[in-house]
């Protein structure tokens, strides 16, 4: 509640500022116009924007879609900046002892000005109802009372223009038809009910120093509006000012706003005005488009701004829109991989030669008593190719490149399987660095390092089953 009336009061200062801002523009233009701008500022604090923005709710649905789409796209951006997320203030905690204090405050307050507005009104009743009704060509009663306040127009509904007794004696014919013609111009203009409501406002915002100021503007205008209504009905502007002086030298002036009477505002400007008989000028076509544009967005904003969602709703639907799951399309089929065979490895697999031997060997038959050099490749020998009858798939093993005899090159790489790297091992002889030959175990440096020729023997004779032996020289 206090956050709401936060709101409605900054917003209506807000307002009435941009009344006084315009107000210089318009000073040669007739009173009329600035009492209404006056009264404008303050029937705002009557009315909230935010019950405009709940109009413009109601509205939104009775409008239908095809002329409520174009409406809001021309006045869409204007009127999103009059969306609050949240009020400006945080709602109030139930049961805070300050703002119940100012509750009690603001309705003591109250209280005490319409008390003040009633005992003012019942005494203005008492001095009409013991007022005599006197002939006039006045549209309205008009009757006179033995009382010193000053001429003035009692009443909201049923007006009654009350003057004091003897007024008569004081003021000559010229002068009491002006003071009578401007009390008709407040009947006309209906003055007091404008009055009455900016009383309300008064009594509501009595806290709020703007609304009096506004107040004493309010009677500065009608009354300067009234002086030109007469000057400008033909009576000379010398004949009026002296009857409204004599007025204030002998009656006492209306204890009520809503009782107008004729010695209101400032009267020195007033004579002074009077007197100049200042030219009214009328309203430039400018002027008038900003008064309409302004009148247009104090009223159309609001409205737009209820018949958008707010902003907390519309972050709402973002979050929920960022938060939901995106949507997922259905996979395609994929194609199954054709199946790859896994590599069969032949039962017997011969030594893969990576490079060739660096220099062919010719056939010889050599003594195995001493350390030989196998002629032919063991890959082709009968044992190296010779298959099993039931052997299974043998792990391969690779032996890494060696340096050929005698010089930094390096021989191939070698791979046969375990079972032949174990049979080599069995026999006594491993392959030699150039991958092609197989030579004695015991022997191996000495016939590769060895400068002369060794006296060829057999090893093992035809057992070994490995071919023609020879010797390196």
């Amino acid at each position: 509640m206090i956050a709401a009336l936060l709101d409605h009061l900054w917003q209506s200062t807000l307002f009435a500022g941009a009344i006084a801002t315009l107000m210089p523009l318009f000073r040669r233009q007739p009173a009329a116009l600035r009492f209404a701008l006056w009264f404008a500022a303050s029937m705002k604090f009557l009315v909230p924007f935010a019950l405009l923005v709940a109009l413009g709710r109601t509205l939104l649905d009775a409008v239908t879609p095809d002329i409520a789409a174009p409406l809001l796209s021309a006045i869409r951006p204007a009127a999103a900046s009059l969306h609050r997320a949240a009020p400006l203030m945080a709602p109030a905690p139930a049961h805070i002892p300050a703002a119940e204090v100012a509750g009690i405050v603001w309705a003591a307050g109250l209280v005490a000005i319409m008390l003040l507005c009633l005992s003012r009104w019942l005494e203005l009743r008492a001095s009409l109802r013991a007022a005599s009704t006197i002939a006039s060509n006045a549209p309205i009663p008009v009757k006179t009372a033995s009382s010193f306040l000053e001429p003035g127009l009692v009443g909201i509904f049923w007006p009654v223009i009350l003057l004091p007794h003897g007024l008569s004696q004081q003021l000559t014919q010229g002068e009491m038809d002006a003071i009578l013609a401007h009390e008709l111009c407040h009947l006309r203009r209906r003055d007091n009910l404008l009055a009455a409501m900016h009383m309300l406002v008064e009594g509501l915002f009595w806290f709020h120093p703007l609304v009096w100021w506004i107040g004493s503007r309010l009677v500065e205008e009608r009354e300067r509006a009234c002086d030109e209504s007469v000057v400008g009905s033909g009576i000379r502007p010398l004949v009026y000012a002296e009857g409204i002086l004599k007025i204030c030298r002998f009656y006492v002036q209306s204890p009520l706003a809503c009782a107008s009477g004729v010695s209101g505002a400032d009267l020195e400007m007033r004579l002074g005005t009077i007197m100049a008989r200042n030219p009214v000028l009328a309203l430039h076509p400018a002027k008038r488009a900003l008064l309409g544009l302004g009148g247009a967005l104090a009223l159309m904003l609001p409205l737009a701004a209820g018949m958008l969602p707010p902003v907390s709703e519309v972050a709402a639907r973002v979050a929920s829109v960022l938060a939901a799951p995106q949507m997922i399309l259905p996979a395609m089929p994929t194609p199954p991989l054709p199946k790859i065979a896994a590599p069969q490895i032949p039962r017997a697999v011969r030594p893969v030669i990576i490079a060739p031997a660096p220099r062919q060997i010719a056939p010889a038959h050599v003594d195995t008593d001493v350390g030989v050099i196998v002629n032919v490749p063991p890959s082709f020998t009968a044992e190296a190719t010779a298959e099993p009858a039931n052997t299974t798939e043998e792990h391969v093993v690779c032996r890494r490149p060696e340096n050929l005899p005698g010089t930094h090159l390096p021989g191939p790489a070698v791979c046969v399987p375990q079972s032949t790297w174990d049979k080599w091992k069995g026999q006594g002889v491993v392959l030699a660095p150039d991958g092609r030959t197989l030579v004695g175990a015991y022997e191996e440096r000495r016939s590769i390092d060895a400068p002369g020729c060794p006296t060829p023997t057999m090893v093992g004779g035809a057992s070994t089953g490995m071919g023609s032996l020879f010797s390196i020289c």
